[in-house]
């Protein structure tokens, strides 16, 4: 009864740690120019509403405004879902920046530290170039399986009316966009720019000269005090990043056998350790294995093991991966479990584990390692024979309290587990409680289920989806994010017409009017830093979409006939 007491108050502590999670701190980019701006992100967890206190930021930067972002993820069966509140930075003054810890929730966040240096006004991007993409690999030498950080930049000084940015490509690698565009403006050749900038993670396969393709942008540029511009009528306008090369090299000599993890930085630990140091026989004794890597994605870790060992039986769980990003890293976790059950007395030795890894910053080889452990295990609660639990049957009373099961030699525990203890009480008040907390949850999805049912039915051209991308996009439009509002605009008119791929197919699709006319605000505010159009979207669209009749609800007798008379 204890054992099963312990599991599941073991099974609660991840989530209450999941729970207690502190909100994590990172910037979209570690070094910026003066006069540039850098996005703060704060992953705050689960149905967090609270707002952080920014009066930490202002001796340093200026907080020019604020934009949130709800992800939901679901890894292995586990679902997951956070909030990302950004904000965005201008920075005061040049030099080593470290932006305070923020509390929020009752909780705060770990510093963050940024090197603002002199804007690099060396006319780079030349004046009379209104246009200019530009594209950087980090670092240009690199080895099989390493990451490739692909900084794509976007530099405009004209109002666009629209816009599509490619992506670049590498034959032989593989390419992953990490993270969201970042927006800011900058000072290159006396002329202030917008900027967009954009990530990608790319791992080259095998070894060789690898060439990075040149992403191309194209768009339509308006002049603002020409009123033609916003009808159709502006100009043309088009960019091309120049091609790169990349030396990469095999997997060096001096590596090790194994796993080849080229990384930035590696952690392995071990942990569930019995706190007293002890265990019994036949109890188990549950222990986790964690590896993260900066710079690798969970699918290139290797599977965690423990040793065999003397003395016990190991039964591995089902290993949980996950991935992420640090800045513009890729970050890859892999978490094991293992039940190791001791099978006889005396101390119980689990050998260390090493892993072998190479670190790309320092071109050096690394080993992670666990330290070897011991536990000294003592006897467990031995089970009576069925010949001899059967004569103890036959001679007690019916009436009598069952009597302590005999030792091993046959001798009774002189200090039993005391009876008034309402072990059994306990467990089945727990018990209890559990099924009736099964029970009201699927009382209220039914009901759920039942006053959805009941609801009227109105008439939609769309699936059934288009409801919560609706709502989605509503969400967006209360907020500021220009990007977000066109996404989850795009979003909602995808669940309804899957055919349309930018807001230029929207556009074309809606009758003349408000509609459209939105749609181009949305265009001129992300593209030109025009005010942001949520009050005029959330109207436009406030009774859904206006569709063009389509060419097949036209009335007619449809095809001629094969064989006219």
């Amino acid at each position: 009864m204890r054992g099963i007491l312990l599991g599941l108050v073991l099974g609660c502590l991840p989530l209450l740690a999941w729970a207690q999670a502190a909100p994590v701190a990172s910037l979209d980019r570690s070094k910026v120019g003066v006069g540039e701006t850098v996005t703060l992100n704060i992953e705050i967890g689960d149905q967090a509403t609270d707002s952080p206190d920014l009066s930490p930021l202002t001796p340093d930067f200026v907080v020019l405004g604020t934009s949130t972002n709800h992800t939901l993820s679901i890894i292995n069966g586990r679902r997951e879902s956070t909030t990302i509140l950004g904000i965005a930075l201008r920075p005061r003054r040049e030099g080593h920046l470290t932006i305070p810890a923020l509390s929020i929730g009752g909780q705060e966040t770990q510093p963050v530290s940024l090197d603002v240096v002199a804007s690099s006004d060396t006319g780079a991007v030349a004046a009379d170039r209104p246009i200019v993409l530009e594209g950087k690999a980090d670092p240009v030498q690199a080895y099989v399986g390493q990451q490739i950080d692909y900084t794509l930049r976007l530099y405009f000084a004209v109002n666009l009316a629209d816009g599509q940015l490619g992506d670049p490509s590498a034959e032989g690698a593989e390419v992953r966009r990490i993270g969201q565009d970042a927006n800011y403006q900058t000072m290159r050749g006396g002329r202030r720019f917008n900027v967009v900038e954009r990530h990608y993670a790319i791992f080259p396969q095998h070894a060789g000269m690898l060439e990075i393709q040149p992403p191309t942008f194209q768009g339509t540029a308006v002049d603002p005090t020409d009123a033609n511009s916003f009808f159709g009528a502006g100009e043309p306008v088009n960019a091309v990043a120049d091609k790169l090369r990349i030396d990469v090299q095999g997997r060096p000599s001096s590596a090790t056998e194994g796993a080849w993890i080229p990384a930035r930085d590696l952690k392995l630990s071990l942990d569930g350790w019995p706190v007293d140091g002890k265990g019994r026989v036949g109890q188990p004794i549950t222990l986790t294995m964690h590896l993260s890597a900066t710079g690798m994605p969970f699918e290139a870790l290797p599977a965690l093991s423990l040793p065999k060992l003397e003395g016990a039986d190991v039964y591995p769980d089902k290993a949980v991966t996950g991935g992420g990003n640090s800045g513009s890293w890729v970050t890859g976790r892999r978490q094991q479990g293992f039940a190791v059950v001791p099978t006889r007395a005396g101390t119980l030795h689990i050998p260390g584990t090493t892993l072998h890894w190479w670190n790309v910053v320092t071109n050096k080889p690394e080993v992670a390692t666990v330290p070897a452990h011991d536990i000294e295990v003592g006897e467990g609660a031995a089970v009576p024979s069925a010949s001899t639990a059967g004569a103890a049957a036959a001679k007690a009373p019916a009436d009598a309290s069952p009597a302590p099961a005999p030792t091993a030699g046959g001798v009774a525990p002189s200090s039993p587990t005391p009876a008034g203890f309402p072990w059994r009480s306990l467990f089945i008040g727990m018990l209890v409680l559990w099924l009736l907390t099964l029970a009201a949850w699927v009382l209220v999805a039914r009901r759920g289920r039942f006053r959805q049912a009941e609801a009227p039915i109105v008439a939609s051209d769309g699936p059934t989806r288009e409801r919560p991308a609706h709502d989605l996009f509503l969400k967006a439009a209360s907020g500021t994010d220009p990007v977000a509002m066109e996404r989850s605009l795009l979003g909602w008119a995808r669940t309804v017409r899957p055919s349309v791929r930018s807001l230029g197919d929207l556009s074309g699709a809606l009758r003349e009017g408000a509609q459209p006319d939105a749609i181009a605000t949305l265009q001129r505010a992300r593209f030109a830093s025009g005010d942001t159009p949520g009050a005029i979207l959330r109207d436009a669209f406030a009774k859904g979409f206006d569709w063009k009749p389509s060419s097949s609800a036209r009335s007619g007798d449809g095809l001629p006939p094969l064989y006219p008379r």
